[in-house]
Order: structure tokens, then sequence, then C-alpha cells
């Protein structure tokens, strides 16, 4: 699942791998997704190590006696150099020719100084293949990370470009995200694995759907 909403993601700033606390909203979505996953037969819990999903992963192991979040760097959010912290108005102002470029075709690899695609590919499928294979196949494991993660995960397994931003995976803060099948990463866009939800955000009332 994607994090809960941060003070940036209510501001329109680029986060990436930039690390700004909840909202207020984002604390209440916290609440909100543990709730949801109570009554959910969890075996173990991931996140990535910044702040905003830390914080989300906490919550849900609190109503899971027993179990504690697992931090991996790997599942931050793609690095976005020069980018971090800027919104639209500071991109069109700083970067008008990449902003350009980006508003006909969005690519991770426009951005100064950041990851690139294929190595944000590659480390994020990797993490959340070990993070299945911490748990047998017909237990639960709850990842909780980034929507670039998210996005890059389902782009994968339905064989697409994982740079092409345009798929249209809205992911709201704290919206869940099913995959069942055999955990294994080498099978990430086979039919072994079989999305049965994307951004299930039921449990937010509609103005906690409003991050981004």
């Amino acid at each position: 699942m994607r994090h809960a909403e941060t003070v940036w993601n209510a501001s329109g700033r680029i986060q990436g791998q930039a690390d700004p606390p909840l909202s207020e909203g984002g604390r209440a979505q916290c609440q909100a997704v543990a709730d949801r996953l109570a009554a959910v037969s969890i075996q173990a819990i991931f996140s990535s190590d910044l702040v905003r999903a830390r914080e989300t992963a906490a919550a849900i192991a609190l109503r899971h006696p027993g179990l504690e979040a697992r931090l991996d760097p790997d599942l931050r959010e793609i690095n976005l150099g020069q980018w971090e912290g800027a919104d639209r108005k500071s991109l069109k102002r700083d970067w008008p020719d990449l902003f350009a470029a980006w508003r006909v075709r969005p690519s991770w690899d426009l951005v100064p100084g950041g990851e690139g695609a294929a190595a944000f590919k590659a480390r994020t499928i990797d993490a959340v293949g070990r993070a299945a294979a911490a748990v047998a196949p017909d237990q639960t494991v709850a990842v909780v990370t980034h929507i670039g993660v998210v996005r890059t995960l389902l782009s994968t397994m339905v064989g697409a470009d994982a740079g092409e931003l345009r798929w249209p995976w809205a992911i709201d803060n704290t919206g869940i995200t099913v995959v069942e099948g055999a955990p294994d990463v080498t099978l990430w866009n086979t039919p072994a694995l079989e999305i049965v939800a994307i951004n299930d955000s039921s449990h937010l009332a509609p103005a906690g759907k409003a991050g981004v």
C-alpha cells in the first residue's frame, strides 16, 4: 500500500526520497487503514524506511500483536534529484524545457540528477520480491511503500514500460493494492501472479483521498 498523506502531498510538492512528516489528515489515514486491516491475517510487514511509510506501517503493526515492520531502504520512492521539494510552478520556472518535455511524455529519465527508471525498477521489484518470499505461499505480507513503487509493480505485471508514467494507476494515500500468487521475483510479468485489487481506499472518506 501507499503511505499516508504528508504535508508535502497536501501542498503539491514533489517528495521523492525527501522525508517530510505526515499531515494531520495523514495521521487519521494511518488509523483508518490500520482499522481496515485489523481483521486481516498478516504474517509479516515490510516498509520503506522513510518516515511517512514507517509511521503508516507502525500503525498497522499495532493492530497485529507480535508483528513489527521490517524496514527496507530499497522500498523507498524513486530519487527525484533536483526536483525534490519543487512544485508545478517552480518546475515550469526553473526547468522550462524539461517540464515541457515531461508534459508531452512524462518519464523518470527526464529528472535532472534523478535515479532513472531502470535502476528504480530493479531495486523495487527485488525488494517486493524479497518481502513476498518472507512468508509461506498461503500467507499474507503487507508492504508499505510509495506511489512510484506500486505503479512500477503494476506496470511490470502487465508487461508495460515501468518508465511510462501515463498508465492510469491512480493510487491514493493508504490505497491498498492486492496481488496474489507465487512469491517469486522472476514471475512478476507472468500469469503466475494475479492483480486482485488496485487502490482499494474504501476505508477513507472522500476528503481523505485528495493527497497525490
